[in-house]
């Protein structure tokens, strides 16, 4: 399957983002939240890259 590379990083950042998004905010952000939003920028910028690599790919 060609589309592995962009489907695992898609299905964890959804689970990522949900796990986020389930946490009550109390408008602080604790040492656990920053982590949680650090792994959604690394794993929307390795999504990011797997895609344009794959639309590289295509064009050529």
């Amino acid at each position: 399957m060609k589309n592995k590379a962009i489907v695992i990083p898609a299905v964890l950042l959804i689970v990522t983002m949900g796990n986020y998004f389930r946490i009550v905010p109390d408008g602080s952000v604790r040492a656990v939240d920053f982590l949680n939003i650090w792994a959604i920028g690394a794993l929307s910028g390795v999504l990011i890259v797997q895609i344009v690599l794959a639309i590289k790919a295509k064009r050529k």
